[in-house]
């Protein structure tokens, strides 16, 4: 049993559009409406919960420094990541489609492809996909050159807000949908 057990759910729902960045300050005030029952005394609290037990309850949290303040980076991880709890369905992806890996940055991406490749041993191809505030990309790499390629993609995208590979050739437009995308066809 979880110390804080309204506290995995409100960060969940928390991340259910996509990652979240910030401060440990700005992440409490942000979940402080959402407050019930035992709750983190605060921002530092809060952090060290994180750290010990995010990734259980399938939240993946990279923890920065950008010379002026420490940040957060959180985002759902992979629906079936080994060690993990499944998280709810983030209503992302239709419950019939394979799996996806989620992480708030590529040097978390480059740290999870050795648990992504044990996971799915016979896959020969994945989906690399990123998104940004108001664009995403994607594109089916072949397995042995999923590390290169996402190397190269993050000295192109640095500022990049989340990253995904999903195991096989998915259709991303279908599956990650754009929370603001235009819709041409109401132009």
């Amino acid at each position: 049993m979880t110390r804080y057990p309204h506290l995995p759910p409100t960060l969940l729902r928390l991340l259910e559009p996509g990652p979240w960045q910030g401060t440990p300050t700005e992440l409490y005030a942000a979940l402080e409406p959402h407050r019930g029952g035992p709750w983190p005394g605060g921002p530092v609290a809060l952090s060290l919960w994180l750290k010990h037990h995010a990734r259980e309850h399938g939240i993946q949290v990279d923890f920065h420094h950008t010379g002026e303040r420490r940040v957060l980076c959180l985002a759902r991880v992979a629906n079936g990541l080994k060690g993990a709890s499944e998280p709810e369905h983030s209503g992302t992806i239709p419950p019939h489609t394979a799996a996806f890996w989620s992480f708030p940055t590529w040097g978390a991406l480059r740290e999870g492809l050795p648990e992504v490749f044990d996971s799915h041993p016979s896959e020969m191809t994945f989906t690399l996909a990123y998104r940004y505030p108001n664009w995403q990309s994607a594109r089916v790499v072949k397995r042995f050159f999923l590390e290169s390629e996402a190397a190269e993609d993050s000295l192109r995208y640095p500022q990049v807000c989340e990253v995904r590979i999903y195991p096989g050739e998915v259709d991303i437009a279908t599956v990650w949908p754009m929370e603001n995308r235009i819709e041409y066809a109401e132009l």
